[in-house]
């Protein structure tokens, strides 16, 4: 999962603080959900110690504690935490979607995190499949509960887009792919190479939507960098910390020390409107299109031809 810090800028989870769930088959959301549990590789033990941070946690031990918190509760800090815009942005992309309101889709929220995304498309589309994939334990432990409690149906992986297999045993026949805020935190060559891993998961004519962060072009940088300056602030540090405080006190341990410092080499906020555009018609998107653009983010789809 890529977050915010409290100064708006983002950051990205290094590590996962539990034992690395790689695939987690959920089947009817009403009646049971099975759980594969492979133990952590020796690479992913070694970081975990030198970063100085306990394994102390299983996946079922995290849904057991937040079986006995208020879902909703911790749901409403996310959304403050996230910006009062997360709301018309998922707004947006939900009615962006270009297939009738009665259909059955299969959807893939990629970077779910607890999981907004995915539920706003089931909102608009009751009868959709909801597949979720993140790398953070904690965060898609909130969405599986959550949309277990709304009888939302899907399969959820444990996988980190950094990985070359991250897509290994997904459906190749996806309506829509969807994602926010995630993309900018890898580098440019691994986001070229992610698009076209969507788009092979997508069946002819599905869609892929998503909302980042983006910069202005260099000749119209001064003025647009001037305009943005007297918006308000989309985070704060207040909402930050309330978030990441209550889920500390869940847990029991400082999650904040898994989020991982700024690397110059990733997009970041410095890729333009030009530059998503072009990695989505190099990964073979036709009928791109913009939606949105703030002062902080962009929210573009494209169809798979």
């Amino acid at each position: 999962m890529w977050l915010r810090d409290p100064d708006g800028h983002v950051v990205v989870l290094r590590v996962q603080m539990a034992s690395p769930v790689r695939n987690l088959c959920v089947g009817s959301a009403v009646k049971r959900i099975a759980w594969k549990r492979p133990g952590p590789s020796l690479r992913e033990r070694k970081d975990l110690l030198r970063k100085g941070i306990s394994m102390s946690l299983t996946q079922s031990q995290i849904e057991k504690k937040l079986s006995n918190e208020n879902l909703d509760e911790l749901l409403d800090l996310w959304r403050t935490e996230q910006g009062a815009e997360k709301r018309r942005d998922l707004d947006l992309m939900a009615a962006a979607i270009p297939f009738s309101k009665d259909a059955s889709l299969r959807v893939l929220d990629l970077c779910c995190g607890p999981g907004d995304v995915g539920r706003a498309v089931r909102a608009r589309y009751p009868k959709s499949q909801i597949d979720c994939l993140d790398r953070d334990v904690f965060l898609i432990s909130i969405c599986l509960l959550t949309n277990r409690r709304g009888g939302i149906s899907g399969q959820s992986f444990v996988r980190d887009l950094w990985e070359p297999d991250w897509c290994r045993g997904l459906e190749r026949d996806y309506d829509m792919v969807a994602t926010a805020n995630a993309l900018h935190w890898l580098d440019a060559r691994r986001v070229s190479e992610l698009c076209k891993d969507v788009f092979r998961l997508l069946r002819p004519g599905g869609v892929f939507l998503f909302v980042e962060p983006a910069c202005s072009e260099t000749t119209f940088a001064a003025g647009f960098a001037e305009w943005k300056s007297r918006q308000p602030s989309r985070y704060s540090r207040e909402n930050w910390e309330r978030f990441w405080s209550r889920a500390n006190e869940i847990l029991g341990y400082d999650h904040t020390k898994l989020l991982g410092s700024r690397d110059s080499h990733l997009i970041g906020d410095r890729m333009p409107v030009s530059g998503w555009v072009r990695v989505l018609r190099d990964a073979g998107f036709e009928s791109i299109d913009v939606f949105l653009r703030d002062a902080d983010e962009v929210m573009l789809g494209a169809a798979k031809p």
